[in-house]
């Protein structure tokens, strides 16, 4: 037979395209003739799949038509996808169908790679050359965006189409059998381990078995480490003899590399929920960024506001990678690198350090060439901010020039945005403590400055009054004392206050009986006409609290109560116990209670309702506050009742024992 006489090679094409989008089945066909197939009996019934362009069905049980089809119930396929055949106007149309046995999502590069199989069987006359045959499926292997490789059952590679030697960092005029040994000699299992030659996917596939999904790192010269997703399947001929294997070979950098720095950014949210300040999380996360990221270096300068410059907040380099003494101390604003995405807010990559434009300073000359000398190249730095302010900056140093602008941009973005975040609370954190600890040392300065002049004017008063016979001076006199002693019980609440906010107030607990206490309380209590109290108390009720300041925490609790009702009504106290570990103390009353927009604030200095205000209800705003820090101090909760209606109940629960 000669050259001329050579037909199409339709079961190879059927082949061919099956292995492209790894199905286990295919058919090249005319109407409901089949002019080739793979994986599929000779007698096999075929069926039209659409008409005109391209067809995919992920799942033929959720088409209608087709329940019970042999296709179906005989060959388990359950997707396929079809492409036309562009035909000349003397000959049938043909159609490209690959079939799978699970459901699946077709992608564009499916259906790319079935259209060029197509286009090959297309532009072949029926007597095609085999020379011809050959030059289409060449030019079809080295237009996919896919690697594939073949060899033959004698293990030398007769295919190394050119995304794979683009991949594989090989020059397009490398020979198959040189591509395959380099190619080779730089992969590398995922724990770093060398590929043995009987481990490469395609030369297994050689003992008959599929090869699937198959994770491995490619390791060029050079370049960033690359990954590569693998599937392998032996070749038979027509007599059922092996010819050889094929595999498909898939850049899976990007999605791994995505797929970590989703990892990064969940540990950097655990690591940010549980840190108390920068200093304790800057190594660990800057650990978690370069790994991430597969660079040895980087590095977290923030503003110093102001010396304003950038100081060194922490920086994390890869084993064996050493450049501590080189991260500076302080960068000037404007400074090449760092300072200069400082000064503009936007990120910088320096694919050559060394490179003039980016060493105008001899201390940026020093720091590139120093860097470069120790195979640090390049650098890609980002800014972390509030808004529109620059809060710090992020950066990082790699041995390699192979930069994707948009994934490693946007991905450290992500990170820098979330190192913002923290730094604007630690920021306000700080300044709350700064406000907290000015608020709390000027009222313990004030309380103290003004005890000592009101503890005068009380022992004079008190002179006064044991001298003057004048009645009306008397009263008088009687006034400020009243008055002043009314200031001092206001200074001795907000200094005790303070000190229970402070934590310096210290509690004794001891054996307290609550009913006792509280007994004793609503006996003092001089409740206004018209104001009725009622208790329902156990015979005891035993905790450990310090007596003096739970008496404090009733004496409070009634005080309010009674001056809620000023037109009368009634004050109900009860205590109980809530399981062995639990009291409850409640003072519900039926007054004036507290509308809503002030319960939120109830329990905060100073906070009085507006319908309190409105009515002249004398008050400081001091008691509730101080109510919630004592039975904090007892390691208990403090709220208001939202159901309790009309008027304000007052729920307190403590711990039975003492927890010191």
């Amino acid at each position: 037979m000669t050259a001329s006489q050579v037909q199409v090679p339709w079961d190879a094409a059927a082949r061919l395209a099956a292995r492209l989008v790894g199905t286990p089945m295919a058919v090249i066909s005319t109407g409901e003739a089949l002019l080739g197939t793979f994986g599929l009996p000779a007698a096999c019934p075929v069926r039209r799949f659409g008409s005109g362009g391209p067809v995919t069905v992920g799942d033929l049980l959720t088409e209608p038509g087709f329940a019970g089809h042999p296709l179906i119930t005989d060959l388990g396929v359950r997707s396929m996808a079809a492409v036309p055949v562009p035909a000349a106007p003397d000959r049938p149309a043909h159609r490209v169908t690959v079939l799978d046995t699970s459901a699946r999502t077709w992608v564009e590069h499916d259906l790319a790679a079935l259209t060029e199989v197509a286009a090959m069987l297309g532009s072949a006359s029926p007597p095609a050359r085999l020379a011809e045959t050959r030059g289409f499926v060449d030019a079809l292997l080295d237009s996919l965006q896919v690697g594939v490789l073949a060899v033959g059952a004698d293990q030398r590679p007769v295919l190394f189409n050119r995304m794979l030697r683009r991949f594989c960092g090989l020059d397009d005029t490398t020979p198959p059998v040189q591509a395959l040994a380099a190619a080779g000699s730089r992969l590398r299992h995922l724990d770093g381990r060398p590929y043995l030659p009987e481990e490469i996917p395609v030369l297994c596939a050689l003992d008959g078995r599929s090869v699937r999904d198959v994770e491995a790192v490619l390791r060029v010269p050079g370049a960033p480490d690359r990954y590569a997703l693998t599937n392998a399947e032996p070749v038979y001929g027509v007599a059922g003899e092996l010819l050889g294997a094929v595999s498909t070979v898939r850049d899976v950098t990007e999605r791994r590399r995505r797929e970590r720095f989703r990892d990064c950014e969940l540990e950097m949210t655990r690591l940010l929920a549980a840190a108390d300040g920068l200093e304790q999380v800057a190594p660990p996360l800057l650990r978690a960024i370069g790994e991430a990221l597969d660079w040895p270096h980087v590095a977290l300068f923030v503003v110093d506001d102001v010396a304003d410059v950038l100081r060194t907040a922490g920086h994390w380099s890869a084993p064996g990678v050493h450049v501590d003494d080189l991260v500076p101390e302080r960068i000037p604003r404007g400074d090449a690198g760092p300072g200069f995405v400082w000064s503009t807010g936007r990120p910088l990559w320096i694919p050559d350090l060394t490179d003039p434009r980016f060493t105008e300073t001899p201390e940026a000359y020093a720091f590139a060439h120093a860097a470069a000398g120790r195979g640090l190249r390049a650098s890609l730095t980002v800014p972390v901010c509030d808004g529109d302010q620059v809060l710090g900056v992020l950066a990082t140093l790699c041995s390699t020039t192979e930069y994707d602008e948009f994934l490693l941009t946007g991905l450290l973005d992500g990170v820098a945005a979330q190192l913002g975040q923290f730094l604007t609370r630690m920021r306000s954190r700080e300044l709350t403590m700064q406000l907290n600890q000015a608020r709390n040392d000027f009222l313990t300065l004030a309380g103290h400055e003004l005890r000592t002049p009101l503890t005068s004017i009380i022992s004079y008063t008190t002179l006064l009054t044991d001298e003057l016979d004048d009645p009306d001076r008397q009263q008088m006199i009687a006034a400020v004392r009243r008055n002043v002693g009314h200031l001092q019980r206001i200074i001795d609440e907000l200094l005790e206050l303070t000190a229970l906010e402070s934590g310096h107030h210290r509690i004794r607990a001891r054996p307290t009986d609550l009913t006792a206490v509280v007994e004793a309380a609503v006996r003092d209590l001089r409740p206004p006409s018209g104001v009725r109290v009622h208790t329902e108390l156990p015979a005891a009720l035993v905790l450990d609290a310090d007596e003096e300041r739970l008496r404090q925490i009733a004496d409070q609790l009634l005080s309010n109560a009674v001056k809620y009702c000023p037109g009368g009504g009634d004050v109900l106290v009860t205590a109980a116990a809530d399981g062995p570990d639990v009291v409850e103390l409640s003072v519900a009353d039926t007054g004036i209670g507290i509308p809503d927009g002030d319960r939120e604030l109830l329990f905060t200095r100073f906070h009085r309702g507006a319908n309190a205000r409105h009515t002249a209800i004398p008050g400081n705003g001091l008691g509730l506050p101080l109510v919630r820090g004592l039975v904090e101090a007892h390691g208990g909760t403090v709220h208001l009742d939202p159901a309790h209606r009309p008027g304000t109940r007052i729920v307190i629960r403590l711990p039975r024992h003492s927890r010191e």
